[in-house]
């Protein structure tokens, strides 16, 4: 029940900021999780010789996570839609926060392969929950700016796994640090379900001005439902929804060349040590951070000012792709390892900007089936994480570190082309726009 203070407040009262801590509380579990998700990539040096394996075998184990990770989004999304985000996202943060704790514990690459495919299965469903419960307790004009802080928080996730592990694995080893990773999880998701509620009107501390500025709908309407219906056939043939697919399916995976690549790479063809690449690609992560708050904030502006969802999810987007090829081309020319480490942090941060444009975009135009939708994209997106991350040591130790990065600029262009033709107005699966 409401605090009796709550019933005399006005409509002009100042509103109570509870969405912001809302945001806080997804961005704290996302950082969680990418801390846990990039535990491996930034130990593999260390934990192939342990297991007599090489870095591209270990690309196997990595691999699982994406492709489990990719496989279950529809399902933990649907989940997301009949249980609430308070109940879907409180289980699966207590269960992939428990496989994190094993792994410290497993005894091979069958092992390993075997845990990191569950607990990419349990991290499925935290950003369809996520997104599902921004849509609800942010209004429209604010949700890229709510995107980019959840999206900035991925990679501070991987920036403080790799920081972390450049400070403690000469204490710990790899599977103390492993150990060390499981706390977090299983104190949050116990103080989410007990704080949280899915509604902004359920909860004891939003006052009716929060409430206003959320702009609220009624219980079952198309802002948040539990139990919405699902057009499945207008949704598989909607042509936005495969562009935004393909689109995250290469942006996706190209990220996964900083967090789950980039170590091995100052390592194997830079000459770094295992500490120096570390901090290096932490370095570099904290600028994807940096750009994908500006991005968020720059989509949002260019809406308010433009009142157009085309210049600011689609223009944003393109213009800091193309931008981000271009100085990753220039990165590829300087000799200088930090010069060159520091030159891709900047592309890397421009390329950030098309983030919330995407996250965003699928709340404008997920209706009634967001969760759905989101989990449609996230899914394409992590198998693109999953290709990258199981072939590109295959290309690397085949063919040479310059193939594998012209694949990794080949699918920022694919993304471009599949941006042009998207119109970010209408919802998908709406049959009269298909």
């Amino acid at each position: 029940m409401k605090e009796s203070a709550d019933s005399t407040l006005s409509p002009t009262s100042h509103p109570t900021l509870i969405r912001h801590f809302v945001l806080a509380a997804l961005c704290a579990i996302t950082t969680i999780s990418y801390m846990q998700r990039n535990s491996l990539a930034s130990v593999e040096k260390l934990v192939a010789p342990d297991f007599g394996l090489t870095v591209a075998d270990l690309g196997y184990a990595k691999g699982f996570f994406f492709l489990t990770y990719a496989l279950l989004q529809i399902p933990s999304g649907w989940l997301a839609q009949r249980w609430g985000g308070r109940r879907t996202l409180t289980f699966y943060a207590a269960g992939w926060s428990l496989l994190m704790g094993a792994m410290a514990f497993s005894g091979g690459l069958k092992e390993l392969e075997g845990m990191r495919a569950v607990m990419g299965a349990l991290q499925a469903g935290i950003f369809p929950c996520c997104t599902m419960i921004l849509a609800s307790w942010y209004p429209a004009s604010r949700r890229g700016f709510a995107s980019a802080v959840l999206n900035s928080f991925m990679l501070i996730g991987g920036a403080i796994a790799a920081a972390a592990t450049a400070l403690l694995i000469g204490h710990t080893g790899w599977r103390g640090l492993f150990a060390l990773y499981t706390l977090p999880g299983l104190a949050w998701a116990g103080w989410f379900y007990y704080w949280f509620r899915d509604r902004p009107s359920d909860h004891p501390h939003v006052n009716a001005a929060e409430l206003d500025l959320i702009g609220e709908k009624p219980s079952g309407s198309a802002a948040y439902s539990i139990r919405p219906p699902t057009r499945w056939h207008s949704l598989l043939f909607s042509l936005p929804l495969l562009l935004i697919c393909i689109q995250q399916f290469c942006r996706a995976g190209a990220v996964r060349f900083f967090d789950q690549s980039l170590p091995t790479f100052l390592q194997e063809a830079r000459r770094q040590s295992i500490r120096d690449a570390n901090l290096w690609t932490s370095l570099t992560l904290w600028a994807g951070v940096v750009g994908g708050m500006f991005g968020g904030i720059l989509t949002d502006a260019v809406l308010l000012r433009t009142g157009s969802r085309r210049l600011a999810r689609q223009g944003v987007a393109i213009g800091s792709l193309l931008l981000a090829v271009a100085i990753y081309a220039l990165a590829y020319r300087v000799n200088d390892v930090h010069l060159a480490v520091l030159t891709m942090g900047v592309g890397y941060g421009v390329m950030t900007f098309s983030s919330p444009c995407a996250y965003a975009l699928t709340m404008d135009m997920g209706g009634r089936n967001l969760a759905v939708v989101f989990a449609t994209m996230n899914m394409a997106g992590n198998l693109g994480a999953w290709a990258f991350t199981t072939y590109i040591p295959k290309i690397a130790e085949g063919y040479g570190w310059d193939a594998a990065l012209f694949v990794f600029l080949a699918m920022h262009l694919v993304a471009v082309v599949c941006w042009v033709p998207l119109n970010p107005n209408g919802e998908i699966g709406d049959p009269s726009r298909r």
